[in-house]
């Protein structure tokens, strides 16, 4: 580590994974001076994979997910508050309790959070869940535990599918929607996908692909009792698993208004497929951008993979 790196205070925004080893590997390379990891979650780092199989199926509790540290970073943990923006003058970030951290070397690991459901109100009703967070698994975990008919999974994605898995598992009737031609179309391919589809009808989930839902319904106590489907279906359920995907944490930085995020098309155009069309019929995003074209401002760290995404800084050429 060159020799000015060693001692100016350095902040680490997001206290998962990344921010972690990061605050490990900066007392690995010799940095000495004050390391600060700021976190919005009230938890010490922990691991996130758990949570969609092994505490959604009982087997763990959420509080035993823990990641281990191979060093102690000797770091100041401010957990359980928010990072809200970057102060105007001199090098700080700004907290959300009033408080402002100088720093010489700032790390950006905030990486994403649930995409929520675009209804507050219908988002808000009992038995609607996302899986993001520790306090997440936990109380879906206790909903899945006390045996509801059925339980309803929006999206069929990562999430989405090892919820109809552990569902299956506890003998829970799982229906999943999912809007594109087949579960996890988009990272695995037309042929695994196809292969995914039919692992999940027959281990008894009632997948429904080429649909999205439409609303969530709930009764007079406020309580989530189904959802209606673009193709005119209503399904009655208990539970609800919005696993619609994620959303960068970064709304918190100036510096992000002068980026345009944009998406390879979803669904998948026909005929963008990614084998011979005799070995699959599933059409796949054939936009994926290439990395040379992607132009890099201040330097930070964005953390959360999308593979089918990008960041475009728009620069004047005035």
């Amino acid at each position: 580590m060159p020799g000015d790196f060693r001692e100016g205070p350095i902040v680490i925004v997001g206290a998962s994974l990344a921010g972690l080893r990061a605050a490990e590997k900066l007392r690995e390379e010799g940095f000495t001076g004050s390391l600060t990891v700021v976190g919005d979650e009230p938890h010490p780092p922990y691991e996130r994979p758990p949570l969609s199989k092994q505490v959604s199926l009982g087997m763990s509790a959420a509080d035993t997910t823990g990641l281990p540290m191979r060093r102690d970073p000797d770091a100041d943990w401010r957990l359980g508050v928010r990072a809200t923006g970057l102060g105007p003058v001199g090098r700080q970030v700004l907290l959300a309790d009033g408080e402002s951290l100088p720093y010489d070397r700032l790390l950006i690991a905030t990486g994403t959070r649930a995409r929520p459901w675009p209804q507050r109100e219908q988002a808000a009703l009992d038995g609607v869940f996302s899986l993001r967070t520790r306090d997440d698994s936990g109380c879906l975990a206790e909903r899945l535990a006390a045996g509801p008919r059925r339980v309803l999974g929006i999206g069929a994605g990562f999430t989405g599918s090892e919820i109809a898995s552990a569902c299956r598992e506890r003998g829970i009737e799982v229906t999943v929607a999912e809007r594109g031609t087949a579960p996890l179309v988009g990272a695995l391919g037309g042929t695994l996908a196809k292969l995914a589809a039919g692992l999940q009808w027959a281990h008894g989930v009632d997948l429904r692909c080429g649909v999205t839902v439409t609303a969530l319904c709930g009764n007079g106590s406020g309580r989530f009792t189904g959802a209606d489907l673009s193709d005119g279906s209503h399904i009655d359920a208990d539970v609800c698993v919005i696993a619609m995907g994620a959303v960068r944490n970064v709304e918190w930085l100036e510096y992000y208004q002068g980026l345009i995020e944009t998406a390879a098309p979803f669904p998948p155009a026909p005929g963008a497929a990614d084998g011979h069309p005799l070995v699959t019929e599933f059409a796949l995003p054939s936009d994926v951008p290439d990395s040379k074209g992607l132009s890099h401002g201040p330097t930070v760290a964005l953390t959360g993979h999308l593979p089918d995404r990008r960041l475009t800084e728009v620069r004047s050429t005035g």
